[in-house]
């Protein structure tokens, strides 16, 4: 299958489960060429996922990547353009989503936060900059962030505030690498049903003593939908930000969240 962005090449950061694996099939139906990335505790994860993209008959690779780590980010994007002969597109997927009780909140728990959701935001970001730069014609960077990176939700206060920088990192990019036809956009899911969710879920359970489930069917109900979100549903809005009919989206935050919050 050959796509009409056949030529084209993605990254993928935190692309060996959930949600980045959910955006790494539907960029490769899309036709992207590939280069996915984890970290190398999730090696056998993302060679899975290289194995399964490949049935849409794109080209793939997998190459590890701790985005907290400058030089190992600037490595996934060298090594990419040298394997895939370019960059047009990052994808800033990975992140992590812990729980806090706000008087608990620690500095190595804050710190550790802030070095994956937004260090890694921003290293991906300047690092893929750079090599579109170099290469010419533009690109697209594409950033995780959340609805929490919209409005402050109970029991995530730290988690919350390192998405809102998320997005004014990427209100910068926009500003100041729009000369260079890159445009950088965010995405803003609600709760995705993934095992992250779940981790979250069941810290409400000790948290606040909700029956398990029980914050997954709260915030189900908010939305006029009736349910959270899949990681497909993400990724299809990832996949317009990646694609040409987003050319004239640049500094947004756009929510997927099934209209649970509405802005």
């Amino acid at each position: 299958m050959t796509g009409i962005n056949s030529t084209r090449v993605a990254i993928v950061t935190g692309a060996g489960q959930g949600i980045g694996r959910a955006i790494a099939h539907r960029l490769a139906r899309d036709g992207f060429r590939l280069a996915l990335a984890d970290v190398s505790g999730n090696a056998k994860a993302l060679d899975g996922v290289v194995t399964e993209v490949g049935k849409f008959g794109t080209k793939a690779i997998s190459l590890p990547c701790d985005v907290r780590k400058k030089e190992d980010v600037d490595g996934l994007v060298a090594e990419t353009a040298k394997e895939l002969g370019q960059v047009n597109v990052m994808v800033a997927n990975a992140g992590i989503a812990p729980t806090d009780s706000f008087m608990d909140i620690e500095p190595k728990f804050f710190d550790n936060l802030y070095e994956v959701n937004v260090r890694g935001v921003l290293f991906s970001y300047q690092a893929a900059a750079r090599q579109m730069i170099a290469q010419g014609g533009g690109g697209k960077l594409i950033a995780a962030c959340s609805v929490s990176g919209i409005g402050v939700g109970i029991h995530q206060t730290a988690y919350c505030s390192s998405k809102f920088a998320v997005r004014a990192i990427n209100q910068g990019a926009a500003l100041e690498l729009g000369k260079y036809g890159i445009t950088a956009n965010v995405y803003c899911p609600g709760p995705v049903l993934t095992d992250m969710w779940k981790k979250i879920d069941d810290d409400f359970v000790t948290l606040d003593g909700k029956n398990s489930g029980g914050r997954t069917k709260e915030l189900a109900d908010l939305s006029p939908l009736g349910r959270c979100a899949e990681p497909e549903d993400i990724a299809k809005l990832v996949g317009f930000l990646a694609g040409p009919d987003s050319d004239f989206v640049n500094g947004q935050a756009m929510q997927c969240n099934g209209g649970a919050w509405l802005s």
